[in-house]
């Protein structure tokens, strides 16, 4: 296995760090909005996210949190690939933060081959979703989660 790291482009969010750091330090606000198809598959909590799909069972668990500039997430142990994810956020000024997401990922020779190369696309396109969602909270628009899907497929 070897390690593999990618980091997204940086993006200015219009929201303090403060309201950045409190969605990615609770985890159960980041499923609230999950579309009922999937109710019962996702469980969360504070500190931990658990899915099952299509009896894939997967979990993440919060690993670290600096207050206001860092959130790092990683596997709970029980996935088939060890990864870490983290959110910093740097002030700017007193309303908006320049965030970025780094992934990083133990990956053997075979799943480097396979999803290597489809890392930063799926960093890339995470970090659209969520500068599209913060951004248009702050100028007062509401954001339908409903047409959200998966940033990337691995097939």
């Amino acid at each position: 296995m070897s390690e593999t790291s990618v980091k997204g482009r940086e993006v200015l969010l219009k929201r303090p760090p403060m309201t950045i750091f409190s969605l990615f330090s609770d985890l159960s606000l980041l499923v609230q909005n999950v579309p009922e198809e999937y109710g019962g598959k996702i469980q969360a909590d504070k500190d931990s996210v658990h899915i099952e799909y299509k009896g894939i069972k997967f979990g993440i668990v919060v690993d670290r949190r600096e207050p206001f500039s860092l959130v790092v997430l990683k596997d709970d142990g029980q996935s088939f690939l060890p990864f870490t994810i983290s959110f910093f956020m740097d002030p700017v000024g007193i309303d908006s933060t320049l965030f970025h997401i780094e992934l990083t990922a133990e990956l053997n020779f075979m799943m480097k081959m396979m999803i290597g190369n489809k890392l930063q696309e799926m960093v890339d396109s995470i970090t659209d979703q969520i500068e599209k969602a913060i951004n248009s909270l702050a100028a007062g628009q509401s954001v339908d989660f409903s047409d959200i899907k998966p940033p990337v497929s691995f097939s």
